[in-house]
């Protein structure tokens, strides 16, 4: 008795296989109504296959069976989530139906299942990012935000992710995560760029991490002496923190010789002299700065200021006019 059943299973095994092995060799080939048919078939001979399932998605998929491929591929889910083979095709399957998170998902647990395949790790990557970047486009920080953590977690220590989560935080006004991520980014990639900028319009919201950022910069720029970035968050950090204002004019200096169209380095040389008192070197900076970023509030408003000092009561006036001109538009358009 115990034999007979051996046999019947064995029998349906090699079946089974039979099958299997048929549907994936027309759909290879294209042939996508005998790849259905010897697939469907294999699915009434193992159904808790889930190689089997992911197989159907494809096939359906390609003939436009969008509802039999997403069910097929559901199914596939539901009964290989172990398995490396069920996981890849569901990520080929997904990211070619450009749901990109569930391709990110089903990518990044098959990469913890391939822990020596990188290019497996950057794909989940590239997946989360996919899935994430429209959402910020769209400036929906908060549904960006979800998938990203979600990211970060499951793919630990990827800059591009970190920064990304970090754009997203943010756009949600939340700076000190913003910060976090975006040190973190450095950490992970000192030499990149972006992490940088963005901690450079953040300073006056993150005190408590202006060091770390101070240290950062200053490693930057001693690394990359040709680029303006890190002498410009030196000195941004530096100001921040009312420290060394000589050192940071000097580092200002060196940044506007290598870029001297950067509108946020004139008005931050301008922040610098103001604190020195040096008032007409100021005007001065900030003249420029409004010249190459004529809608920047914050510029006429330091002008107004600084030509009020120098007594020039006409142009004070005429600066401040354009402040609460640009002051209400950016009312208008929030």
């Amino acid at each position: 008795m115990m034999l007979a059943a051996l046999l019947v299973l064995l029998a349906a095994s090699s079946s089974f296989e039979d099958s299997f092995r048929a549907g994936l060799l027309a759909l290879q080939r294209g042939d996508l109504a005998a790849a259905q048919i010897s697939l469907e078939a294999a699915s009434k001979l193992a159904p808790r296959d889930g190689r089997v399932w992911v197989a159907l998605s494809q096939t359906y998929w390609r003939q436009h069976k969008n509802a039999e491929a997403e069910e097929a591929a559901g199914k596939a889910a539901t009964l290989g989530p172990e398995d490396p083979a069920v996981l890849q095709s569901l990520a080929i399957y997904y990211s070619e139906t450009e749901q990109f998170l569930k391709a990110a998902q089903a990518q990044a647990r098959y990469s913890g299942k391939a822990p020596g395949n990188s290019g497996a790790r950057d794909r989940a990557v590239e997946l989360y990012f996919q899935a994430s970047q429209p959402l910020l486009d769209q400036q929906k920080f908060a549904e960006a935000e979800a998938i990203l953590k979600e990211g970060t977690a499951r793919l630990p220590k990827s800059a591009q992710l970190e920064l990304a989560l970090g754009v997203a935080c943010y756009g949600l006004r939340r700076f000190e995560e913003a910060a976090d991520a975006f040190l973190l980014t450095i950490e992970i990639a000192p030499g990149t760029e972006q992490p940088y900028t963005f901690l450079g319009k953040i300073l006056d919201q993150i005190p408590s991490r202006l060091p770390q950022v101070t240290r950062r910069a200053a490693a930057y720029e001693a690394a990359h002496p040709e680029s303006a970035a890190g002498y410009l968050l030196h000195a941004k950090a530096l100001d921040a923190q009312s420290l060394a204002p000589e050192t940071a004019l000097g580092l200002l200096e060196k940044s506007l010789a290598i870029d001297d169209g950067d509108a946020s380095a004139h008005f931050e040389k301008g922040t610098v002299l103001d604190r020195l008192q040096r008032f007409a070197e100021a005007a001065a900076e900030f003249e420029r700065a409004a010249q190459l970023a004529p809608s920047d509030a914050a510029t006429h408003y330091r002008l107004a200021r600084d030509y009020d000092r120098l007594g020039k009561r006409e142009a004070a006036r005429a600066e401040r006019e354009k402040h609460a001109q640009l002051v209400k538009a950016q009312e208008v358009i929030r």
